[in-house]
């Protein structure tokens, strides 16, 4: 029972993220970030390492916050799949 308490748990968790990946206001903010961020790193003068550096770690974190939200949303699909085989049985 605590297995499936922890599934429950991963299986709500991953919906939330669903969410968040659906909503067309995060993905209008992630898309105007990451375009912004870009922009001005290719924009910034060679010679400015540290605001060039500054900006490609921007890219690579808000790349990274996407990728996570999409880790828990498969790891919730994955509890779901294996409530759904436990019920079975």
């Amino acid at each position: 029972m605590a297995d499936e308490g922890r599934l429950r748990d991963e299986m709500n968790r991953g919906s939330k993220a669903a969410e968040v990946l659906r909503n067309p206001v995060f993905d209008e903010a992630f898309s105007i970030l990451q375009k912004r961020y870009i922009q001005a790193w290719v924009d910034t003068p060679a010679d400015q390492v540290e605001e060039r550096e500054r900006l490609y770690q921007s890219v690579h974190v808000l790349q990274d916050i996407y990728d996570q939200l999409e880790a828990v949303m498969t790891t919730g699909a994955m509890a779901s799949e294996e409530l759904d085989a436990n019920s079975v049985h």
